[in-house]
C-alpha cells in the first residue's frame, strides 16, 4: 500500500464504522411500524379553510387551532370506523423518536405537550409544533375494553375524542 492509498483507505473506515454507528442509533430507538389493517379504506375528513383576516389568520397558526382541527379529525374517522377499529395518533420527533398520543395540550400559541408512552414507559414531552410530526392511523381494537380516547386540552378545556 502507498501513502497516497493511506487516507482513501482512512476514511473508508470512518465512513463504516459511521454507518454501523448509525444502524445501531436506529435499532435503539425501536422504530414503531404501524400495524396494517387489509380493506380499511383512508376516512373522508373535510378540508379546513383558511382565514383572510390578519388576526384571525394568526391564530389559525397557532397550536390551538392546531389541536382543534386534529380533534375535528378524530371525531370524523371514529364515526366512519368499524366498532373493532379507532383512529391513533403517533408524535414523530426529530431523531426518530415516537411516541403513542394519549392526550395532546397547547403549551403556549406554539407550544404543544404530548402526553403517551416511549416504548411502553409513560412519558410526556413540551415541543414546538413546528419540531412535530404527527401519523394518525387506524389501529384494530382486540376487544371493546381496549378501545381508547385521544385527550386534547385547548384553550385551557379538556375534551376526549
Amino acid at each position: 500500500m502507498t501513502e497516497k492509498d493511506k487516507p482513501q483507505e482512512q476514511q473508508t473506515n470512518i465512513e463504516t464504522l459511521n454507518r454501523e454507528a448509525m444502524r445501531q442509533a436506529v435499532e435503539s430507538i425501536g422504530m414503531v411500524c404501524v400495524p396494517a389493517i387489509a380493506n380499511v379504506p383512508l376516512p373522508h375528513t373535510s378540508i379546513a379553510e383558511a382565514p383572510s383576516d390578519a388576526e384571525l389568520d394568526n391564530e389559525y397558526r397557532s397550536s390551538g387551532a392546531l389541536m382543534r382541527r386534529l380533534a375535528d379529525t378524530v371525531i370524523q374517522w371514529r364515526s366512519q370506523l368499524p366498532e373493532d377499529e379507532q383512529p391513533a395518533i403517533l408524535a414523530i420527533l426529530n431523531g426518530g423518536i415516537q411516541v403513542h398520543v394519549e392526550r395532546l395540550a397547547q403549551e403556549s400559541f406554539h407550544g404543544i405537550r404530548i402526553e403517551g408512552t416511549l416504548n411502553g414507559s409513560p412519558c410526556m414531552l413540551l415541543s414546538h409544533q413546528s419540531s412535530v410530526q404527527l401519523l394518525c392511523y387506524v389501529e384494530r381494537v382486540e376487544k371493546e375494553e381496549f378501545r381508547r380516547r385521544i385527550g386534547f386540552i385547548i384553550d385551557g378545556e379538556e375534551e376526549e375524542v
